[in-house]
């Protein structure tokens, strides 16, 4: 990197919002991918017009790459530097800068952390529901790159459901102003869906609003097990043919329900069973206690071998808190871990878990699965040693097959992690040469000197 860049850098924003010794770069090197690229410069703006002299700047000195990055959290590698050049950080960008209670929005920084978010609206008595396992430190910005979901989604949808409006900047520094705060916007094409889920591949945003709620009154939980998987997506399936559907339907299987079996409360929670279901019901007291008596009529026809119901907090943090355990108590089976995102049609969960077993038993490796059944979004986990070359060959042919299988059932190779570095190989199974150009395309309106997140998709 040309040297006079940072410098510019320094004399725009000051020198303690840019890093670039190696010690202070390591921290911007990786994701929850276990993968590194090391930037050779990172910046912390205040707002769009900073960023767009960053931009301008990088276009300037041999168009020099750009990154956006918020937590670093993804499972993708989207907020990688790839190419090195610079990562701009957004974690000065936090702020919410208008709480609209009558029409019900927020506008906020992508930096804010999902859960800070959560926390300001729900003492305020509204409700953002987008809830990836990761709202605890992912930032919104991030969320929206990836328009991630999380166990809400079978009720509320997933991010880009509610974003409402943008401020990008673009591959040419110009800042630009996508939505509004309507309900009805049918004015040209919806850029702001566009870039919603683009990855960081197409502008970097500097303002959001989003679509809030009124915050439900009132939650409850059931858990209830299964020895027949059968009996179970039957089970699933009646209560998504429902009027008032489950706002969480969860689901384990035996080994994920084993690895998290020591944080259920044991004393109250006797987990039993091959396939396990968390489901959630909120509204108003009166609507939840009424929606989980007609749960457990419905469940209790499909013979489940375990159901427990708590409207207790403690029962329900137990709970939570297990199934956000299920990730990382994975590494007993393996210190290397294969994570696919995948979704299928809510129908073909079965015809899906059923391959997974087989491809387990074919290459004679772990492959765990949970996720999102109320969306058809399965977490596959491949489970290896990563100092077993013969076993890390044999997950990526797992890997492989599990992805051509999913587009063999019309499905997505992502539900709510993203394409980013680790499956665009993969594209070729979903899209044709002629819709990956159409995609690469559109990235050249927005980026036509392609600086801004490189090498990411396709």
């Amino acid at each position: 990197m040309d040297k006079k860049l940072i410098n510019e850098f320094e004399m725009m924003l000051g020198k303690d919002r840019v890093l670039s010794e190696t010690e202070e770069l390591l921290c911007y090197s990786y994701d929850a991918t276990s993968k590194d690229f090391m930037p050779e410069v990172v910046v912390f703006p205040l707002n769009g017009e900073e960023i767009s002299k960053i931009v301008k700047l990088c276009l300037k000195y041999n168009n020099t790459p750009i990154v956006g990055r918020g937590s670093g959290s993804g499972f993708s590698g989207g907020s990688l530097p790839l190419k090195g050049g610079v990562v701009v950080s957004f974690t000065k960008m936090n702020r919410i800068l208008e709480l609209d209670e009558e029409n019900m929005f927020v506008t906020v920084e992508p930096g804010i952390i999902n859960a800070d978010l959560k926390s300001y609206l729900s003492e305020k008595g509204y409700f953002y529901p987008p809830d990836p396992a990761s709202y605890e430190f992912s930032t919104i910005g991030g969320n929206v790159a990836e328009s991630s979901g999380g166990p809400s989604a079978v009720k509320y949808g997933v991010t880009k459901d509610y974003v409402a409006a943008l401020e990008v900047i673009t591959g040419e520094g110009e800042i630009i102003y996508t939505g509004s705060k309507t309900v009805k916007n049918v004015s040209g094409y919806n850029l702001t869906q566009l870039f919603t889920g683009s990855e960081g591949t197409l502008g970097l945003f500097s303002k959001i609003t989003l679509k809030i709620l009124s915050k439900p009154e009132a939650n409850s939980l059931i858990l209830v097990s299964f020895n027949d998987i059968n009996d179970g997506f039957n089970a699933a399936i009646s209560l998504l043919k429902l009027r008032n559907r489950p706002s969480m339907l969860e689901f384990m299987d035996k080994s994920s329900i084993e690895s998290v079996k020591s944080i259920f409360k044991s004393d109250i929670i006797k987990i039993t069973g091959n396939f396990l279901f968390i489901i959630e019901a909120d509204g108003s007291k009166e609507e939840v206690d009424k929606s989980i008596g007609e749960y457990k009529y419905i469940l209790e026809r499909f013979s489940p071998v375990f159901l427990f119901a708590s409207e207790k907090s403690e029962d329900k943090k137990a709970i939570m808190d297990a199934r956000k355990a299920i990730s990382p108590s994975l590494r007993k089976y393996g210190d290397l871990k294969i994570n696919n995102d995948i979704a299928v049609p809510i129908n073909k969960i079965p015809d899906m878990l059923a391959f997974l077993e087989e491809t387990s038993k074919k290459y004679k490796i772990p492959v765990i699965n949970f996720g999102h059944f109320g969306d058809g979004n399965i977490h596959v986990n491949i489970m290896l040693d990563k100092n077993n070359a013969e076993m890390v060959e044999k997950g990526g042919k797992a890997k492989y097959d599990v992805l051509k299988k999913t587009v063999e059932l019309d499905g997505s190779l992502s539900g709510e992690h993203g394409i980013g570095l680790e499956k665009k190989e993969f594209m070729k199974l979903k899209y044709d040469e002629y819709y990956i150009s159409l995609l690469e395309n559109i990235k050249k309106v927005f980026d036509p000197h392609n600086i801004i997140n490189p090498g990411k998709i396709f």
